[in-house]
């Protein structure tokens, strides 16, 4: 499924093969990034291209599989194929005792060709049908998936000036139930209206709640005569806020710090 725009737009369970994967509400907001860590991975910083080579499934498999004989397999990675199974069962609205006990999610190996897949009521999904799905729950959830194509060293250091520029901006995002309330009150919705509402929905309400306010603000400023914005200040509040990039805000300075390190070290 590559074209998810309709089903994205109207909180659709988006189809994949004989699967219905369905976005998950704010009610289990918190239980649901418990679960997606274990599509967080960082399996390509690994430098072993035995690891680098395989799909993202059997690097699962991989982690909670004892090394020898002797070895039993780590509980802190095996983790991570329950936290797969807990979140299988959230997006496909499968409870979780009957996947289980009535085996409706089962993960196995094939013994022919050693490549691991899941059986899902029945029908068995493999490393590239789980980059799909994978993909497909991400977006649906507002998750921003490992940049695989920017190194890791370079990713956290951006990362790093991203948290120091919201510093120096004295800029803290607040919890989850401060944003709830921000909304609730810049909102007609009611909490039971926000606990329903998909996770998605509620990130993108909370950005333009947001950037509504802020608009208006600068347009009053503005139209007072008091002051005066360039044109890339007030940005009009149904402005598209998608962002291509999300280290574009700090990239351009980043660069520059790494080029004048580089000259310094000549």
């Amino acid at each position: 499924m590559d074209n998810l725009e309709e089903y994205l737009c109207f909180d659709k369970p988006v189809p994949y093969k004989e699967l219905e994967i369905y976005p998950v509400k704010m009610c289990d907001y918190i239980e649901f990034h418990k679960y997606v860590n274990c599509l967080l991975l960082d399996k390509n910083s690994i430098p072993d291209m035995n690891i680098i080579s395989m799909t993202y499934l059997d690097y699962i498999f991989y982690l909670a599989t004892p090394k020898n004989s002797d070895e039993e397999a780590n509980l802190d990675s095996g983790i991570y194929l329950y936290l797969l199974l807990m979140l299988l069962c959230m997006v496909l609205h499968i409870d979780k005792d009957d996947a289980l006990n009535k085996k409706l999610i089962v993960f196995d190996k094939d013994e022919k060709n050693d490549r691991a897949f899941i059986q899902i009521k029945g029908k068995k999904y493999y490393g590239r049908d789980f980059d799909k799905i994978k993909k497909i729950i991400a977006e649906q959830n507002g998750v921003e998936l490992i940049d695989e194509t920017i190194q890791k060293e370079i990713r956290e250091a951006m990362e790093k000036a991203q948290e120091y520029k919201m510093r120096q901006n004295a800029y803290k995002v607040c919890s989850l139930e401060e944003q709830m309330i921000c909304v609730l009150i810049s909102t007609s919705l009611k909490l039971e209206d926000i606990y329903d509402l998909t996770i998605r929905k509620f990130i993108k309400i909370l950005r333009r709640v947001d950037h509504k306010l802020h608009y208006e603000i600068y347009l009053t400023a503005q139209m007072s005569g008091m002051v005066k914005f360039d044109s890339n200040t007030i940005i009009h509040w149904m402005n598209d806020l998608t962002k291509e990039d999300k280290f574009d805000d700090v990239k351009v300075g980043f660069e520059e710090m790494q080029n004048k390190l580089n000259v310094d070290k000549k």
